[in-house]
């Protein structure tokens, strides 16, 4: 479990790397940029045999993602719950290997960014349009598979050499 925390916590710095020092803007996201944190939670989840620890490392990750990145206060947990639960859906249904893993996080990181925007879009709150809102999620697909692909590889073969659950 120390493993997995620190791997979120790597992940969760990697969020503050990438928005300070790589180049966003709302009109012309970077195709480097994507959600760290959410990708490093789809990984991990496999690996712990108790969902309650999960759930609760979850609130957490998304208690510090709302006070850190955004200025908010319970939207992310909330978001990050439902992720979780989109993830346990799809994880009932297909197997976890190097693919599906990178399908599951563009599943997650499409939920995130589809539901960030539907919360925006009713409170009336920086509102943008559908077609950037594809641009976003498209552009992150590419970091998404590269950041799960080596993170899956690397803990995949740390959990199984140490035989860790």
């Amino acid at each position: 479990m120390i493993g997995a925390i620190i791997y979120i916590v790597i992940s969760f710095l990697l969020d503050a790397i990438s928005s300070k020092y790589l180049p966003f803007e709302l009109i012309d996201p970077s195709y480097l940029k994507t959600i760290y944190t959410i990708i490093s939670l789809v990984i991990m989840y496999n690996y712990f045999s108790n969902k309650k620890k999960f759930i609760l490392i979850l609130i957490i990750s998304g208690a510090l993602f709302d006070i850190v990145y955004t200025n908010t206060f319970l939207i992310n947990i909330i978001l990050f719950i439902s992720i979780y639960l989109i993830l346990s859906n799809i994880d009932y249904l297909i197997p976890t290997n190097i693919i599906t893993i990178n399908v599951k996080s563009i599943i997650c990181i499409t939920a995130y960014h589809l539901l960030t925007y539907i919360i925006l879009l009713l409170s009336h709150f920086n509102q943008y349009d559908f077609y950037l809102l594809l641009i976003i999620i498209i552009r992150s697909v590419i970091m998404t598979i590269i950041y799960t692909t080596i993170s899956y590889i690397i803990i995949n073969k740390i959990y199984l050499d140490k035989k860790i659950k």
